[in-house]
């Protein structure tokens, strides 16, 4: 595992305990095993030097559980700082995705 890709797994589970985190606290009597099912969990995946960072939303049906592609390493799409030559961390640009996903969500009208 690159470090690059380290950072970025440390960041998925820091994001997906943070979710757990959120979602235990909401209904805690009644927050089982089935309820990991009803929660937004980010995944990762690895392939040789190739990444991709996605997000799953539940739905009702468990056997079809969209999922959005947050980062993909072939289109790195993170803010670039030239002042410090560095890239956003991972953990801050999955957030930021996830809220842009979360306001998209939103905004639909139905």
């Amino acid at each position: 595992m690159t470090i690059d890709q380290k950072e970025a797994y440390d960041a998925v589970e820091k994001i997906n305990d943070e979710l757990y985190k959120k979602y235990s606290k909401k209904d805690p009597e009644n927050f089982n095993y089935d309820s990991l099912f009803k929660m937004p969990i980010v995944g990762i995946t690895f392939a040789g030097v190739y990444m991709l960072i996605t997000l799953s939303i539940p739905s009702s049906d468990v056997c079809s559980i969209p999922e959005i592609t947050l980062y993909n390493s072939e289109d790195n799409d993170r803010v670039f700082y030239e002042k410090s030559n560095k890239y956003e961390t991972y953990y801050k640009f999955i957030k930021r995705k996830f809220i842009e996903v979360k306001e998209e969500i939103y905004s639909i009208k139905l």
